[in-house]
């Protein structure tokens, strides 16, 4: 079973961008993860000191030097991000992500729906997507082997109202008993819920907060000047799930620059779309 965890981005209504992403870590490589998420501590504060005066690797503070890394040394701050970003490098983890430009939204026939919502449903295809692609195709059949199930473990929120909604997607996408026909489950390799962790507890979640963080600067068009982003950009896959991609992909925007390639092949582009006529 993969370790999915997800955090959103972009929160603020200011923001051109909505997003959510998600950092899979394979369960025999969370120990080299833990390893580095302490190395990164100890390259900041005295062993001594860590205990007391360490909260979390939240990422926009760390590289801002700002709340809780006020007064830390810049290089300090960049040391932490380089080496929790190598091991998202070393390991191969999948970041997948969705991004849903908020004016192009609000102009289209969607433009009620929330931007967050909106990015955490396709964030979600997008994962099963992965999970799907890692399986020998097989005309006429959906794609699936439940050996390749995914844990959803998602930042907590204090927004109630949103948390009820992305329970609600999550369940609405992920059927409770999937082989009872109608099969019309989206979520084939989702575990059997949404799970809520607080990122101070969560080095998982911290991981996706980082790589949201750099991911939302590129695609703002605030590029860091050192190189952050393209640490993990071989690993970043933009959502496309059918048929919501074809339909829908000029709400979105990109780290790859194609707009209108699905990330899946058309065999299962036809067993998706099917699924949603159902």
């Amino acid at each position: 079973m993969y370790l999915t965890y997800l955090d959103d981005a972009g929160t603020d209504k200011h923001s051109p961008i909505a997003m959510f992403g998600a950092v899979i870590v394979f369960p025999d490589t969370f120990g080299q993860l833990e390893g580095l998420h302490s190395t990164a501590i100890q390259q900041m504060l005295p062993v001594e000191d860590i205990e007391n005066k360490f909260q979390e690797f939240h990422a926009s503070e760390l590289h801002n030097g700002t709340g809780a890394f006020e007064g830390m040394e810049e290089d300090k701050r960049f040391g932490a991000i380089r080496v929790l970003l190598t091991c998202m490098k070393m390991e191969k983890f999948p970041y997948i992500y969705a991004a849903v430009d908020r004016k192009k939204l609000a102009k289209g026939p969607g433009g009620s729906a929330s931007p967050v919502d909106v990015a955490f449903r396709m964030c979600a295809l997008g994962v099963e997507d992965w999970a799907r692609s890692k399986h020998a195709r097989r005309d006429g059949a959906i794609i699936v082997d439940f050996k390749d199930m995914c844990l959803f473990i998602a930042d907590d929120t204090k927004d109630g109202q949103l948390k009820n909604q992305l329970r609600a997607s999550y369940r609405s996408l992920r059927k409770a008993r999937p082989l009872i026909p109608p099969i019309d489950n989206r979520l084939w390799h989702a575990h059997d819920d949404l799970y809520f962790g607080d990122s101070r507890d969560s080095i998982g979640i911290q991981m996706a907060d980082l790589c949201n963080y750099f991911m939302w600067l590129h695609l703002t068009g605030k590029e860091d000047e050192q190189g952050f982003y393209k640490m993990f950009s071989g690993q970043a896959i933009c959502a496309k799930p059918e048929p919501e991609w074809t339909t829908y992909h000029d709400w979105f925007r990109t780290h790859d620059g194609e707009e209108s390639k699905p990330m899946v092949d058309s065999q299962h582009d036809a067993n998706a779309k099917s699924q949603a006529a159902r």
